[in-house]
C-alpha cells in the first residue's frame, strides 16, 4: 500500500511538470551568422557572466529565414537577458522565447481507479457518439502527438508506436493520458477506449521543431495539449504556417482558465490562426468548471469545445483516474480529425475544420454567459465522421477539385458496433431526437498580420474580394518561390481550380 500511495505521489507530480525548470530564461532572436555572434564583444561578456547557451530551435524549418533563428538561454533573469541581448549588433527580431506547459488540471486529480477491477462510465465517447464515427471507420491515418514523454509500454499504447524517441527523459504521465485519449488501444478489454479506435501513433517531444519533424514526416494531425506562452510570436506563426502548408491539420487546448492569467485571454499555440483551437464541456454540455474553479478558455480564438472536465483517464500502466484540463479535449479532438481523414482521403485541413464546426452541437442554451466565445460549439464525432464519408462519395461523382462549402444533410447516426471497454452510457448525452446541429464555422478574431482571408471554403466564396494567384492553405496569397513545401492552391476569377504541391 505505501508504494502504492508513494506511486500515485509521483505521478501527480509528473502530470503537474513544466518542461522549462525554474529560472529558465531564454529569446529568440534572427542572426545572419551565428559565428559573427559569438565573435561580437558584446555577446563575449554577455556569454562569460550570464552562462548563455546557443541553439537552434526551428532547425527542422525549411524556411530559408527560420534556419536563421536561435534560441539565447541561460539560467538568469528574463527580462536582464532580453535587455542585454539587443546591445548585440549582429542579432535582430529579438523575442521572448516560448515557456511550454502542459494543460492539465493536477489539483482536479481526484481519483484512482484500476479499470481491472472497477468500472467507470465513458460518459466523454456516448457524449460525441463515437460509436457512430467507428461505424464508418477505426482509423487508418496516423496522428501525432507532441507532448513531454510516453510510457510506451503501456497497455494501451503497445503496437500503436510508429515514432519514439528512446531518448526522452521527461515526465511520461501527461503525454501518455493525452495520447491514450487520441489513439489508445481499444477493444481490448483493458483501460479506456479511445476515440481513435485502431489508430497509429507518433510520439513526439513538446516543442515547435518536434511538431516541424512530425509534419516532414507524413502526420496530417498533429495535437499539442500544451501552451509556449501568452504572446504572439512571428517566428513561430511562420512555421505553424509551414505546417499548415504541408497539409497537417494542427490541434490545440484553448488554456485552463487560470492560463496566461483569466479565460479570456489568449493562449499560443492554440491562438495562432493555423491552430484548431479547443475548449471544455463536461456531460451536461456546460462550460462552467463542476469542481468549482474557473472555467477552462472561452474567447474568440476558441473553434470547438469537446470533453474536458473529469474525463476518464489512463496515464501510467495499469492505473486509471479522472482528469480535467483542455488538455484532455484537444486529443479527442484530433482523434476525431484522424477519423474524418480516414473516412476522406486527401481532404485538407480547411475542409476537416468545417465539417468539424458544420457537424457540432449547438450549446448557447447550455452556456448562455459564454456565446460566442466557444467557437461551433461541442464536438459531435460520429456526425462529422460520417460527413466526411458521404463527402467522399459525393467527390467520387464530382470533380474531385470541388471544395466542401455545403453541409451534407440526413446522415444516419444508427450505432452498430461498441469499442467493448467503454463502460456505461450517461444520462445527459445525445438525444436522437433532437441533435441540436452546429452554427457553422466560427473563424472570427483571430491575431492575423497575414491578411489570411479564412481558408478554401473563403476564397471559393468571396470571388469579388480576391485576387487571382497562388494561395497557401490558410488561404494567404504567396510566392511560391519563396514558400514552402506543400499544396496549394491556385485561384481564377475567385475560384480554385487547382491544387498544386510545390
Amino acid at each position: 500500500m505505501k508504494n502504492t500511495i508513494i506511486n500515485i505521489v509521483l505521478l501527480l507530480s509528473s502530470l503537474a511538470f513544466s518542461a522549462y525548470a525554474s529560472g529558465q530564461s531564454s529569446v529568440w532572436a534572427t542572426a545572419e551568422s551565428i559565428e559573427s555572434v559569438n565573435q561580437n564583444e558584446e555577446f563575449q561578456y554577455l556569454q562569460a557572466h550570464l552562462g548563455i547557451e546557443v541553439t537552434q530551435p526551428l532547425s527542422n524549418s525549411r524556411q530559408p529565414h527560420l534556419q536563421k533563428v536561435y534560441e539565447f538561454s541561460c539560467q538568469c533573469d528574463e527580462v536582464e537577458l532580453y535587455a542585454s541581448m539587443h546591445k548585440v549588433s549582429d542579432v535582430s527580431g529579438i523575442e521572448y522565447g516560448p515557456k511550454y506547459e502542459t494543460l492539465n488540471e493536477p489539483d482536479d486529480y481526484s481519483l484512482f481507479q484500476n479499470f481491472n477491477n472497477n468500472t467507470t462510465s465513458s460518459w466523454h465517447l456516448d457524449l460525441i457518439w463515437a460509436q457512430a464515427a467507428w461505424d464508418v471507420t477505426h482509423g487508418t491515418v496516423p496522428v501525432a502527438i507532441s507532448d513531454q514523454n510516453y510510457f510506451v509500454n503501456h497497455e494501451d499504447l503497445v503496437g500503436k508506436v510508429l515514432h519514439y524517441d528512446g531518448t526522452n527523459t521527461s515526465s511520461q504521465g501527461h503525454g501518455t493520458a493525452v495520447a491514450t485519449l487520441a489513439g489508445g488501444n481499444t477493444d481490448n478489454g483493458q483501460m479506456i477506449s479511445s476515440i481513435g479506435y485502431d489508430t497509429q501513433l507518433g510520439l513526439y517531444r513538446m516543442n515547435y521543431n518536434e511538431v516541424l519533424q512530425a509534419a516532414y514526416d507524413g502526420y496530417k494531425v498533429i495535437n499539442m495539449s500544451w501552451t509556449s506562452g501568452c504572446n504572439y510570436s512571428q517566428y513561430l506563426d511562420d512555421a505553424l504556417h509551414e505546417v499548415y502548408g504541408l497539409g497537417t491539420f494542427l490541434v490545440a487546448s484553448a488554456g485552463n482558465g487560470s492560463t496566461c492569467g483569466g479565460p479570456t485571454e489568449l493562449v499560443y499555440p492554440s491562438a495562432y490562426d493555423v491552430v484548431f483551437s479547443v475548449s471544455s464541456v463536461d456531460h451536461n454540455d456546460s462550460h462552467d468548471n463542476p469542481n468549482g474553479s474557473t472555467p477552462h478558455q472561452y474567447n474568440s480564438t476558441v473553434d470547438l469545445t469537446a470533453p474536458g472536465y473529469d474525463v476518464p483517464l489512463t496515464a501510467a500502466p495499469g492505473w486509471s483516474l479522472f482528469g480535467s484540463g483542455t488538455s484532455y479535449s484537444s486529443p479527442i479532438v484530433a482523434g476525431t480529425a484522424g477519423l474524418i481523414m480516414s473516412a476522406y482521403p486527401g481532404i485538407t485541413p480547411t475542409e476537416v475544420k468545417y465539417i468539424l464546426q458544420s457537424t457540432a452541437v449547438n450549446i448557447d442554451a447550455q452556456n448562455p454567459n459564454y456565446i460566442g466565445m466557444l467557437g461551433a460549439g461541442r464536438l459531435m464525432a460520429g456526425e462529422a465522421v460520417k460527413t466526411a464519408l458521404a463527402y467522399y462519395i459525393q467527390s467520387q461523382n464530382t470533380s474531385p477539385l470541388d471544395p466542401i462549402t455545403e453541409p451534407v444533410v440526413g446522415i444516419d447516426l444508427d450505432v452498430l458496433s461498441d469499442g467493448n471497454n467503454g463502460h456505461g452510457n450517461d444520462d445527459g448525452g445525445f438525444d436522437s431526437s433532437n441533435p441540436g446541429q452546429g452554427n457553422g464555422n466560427n473563424g472570427n478574431g483571430r491575431p492575423n498580420t497575414n491578411n489570411n482571408d479564412g481558408g478554401l471554403t473563403t476564397i471559393a466564396n468571396k470571388s469579388t474580394n480576391i485576387q487571382n494567384g497562388i494561395y497557401d492553405m490558410t488561404g494567404r496569397l504567396v510566392n511560391l518561390e519563396h514558400s514552402p513545401i506543400g499544396m496549394y492552391l491556385v485561384v481564377e476569377n475567385g475560384i480554385v481550380v487547382r491544387k498544386i504541391w510545390k
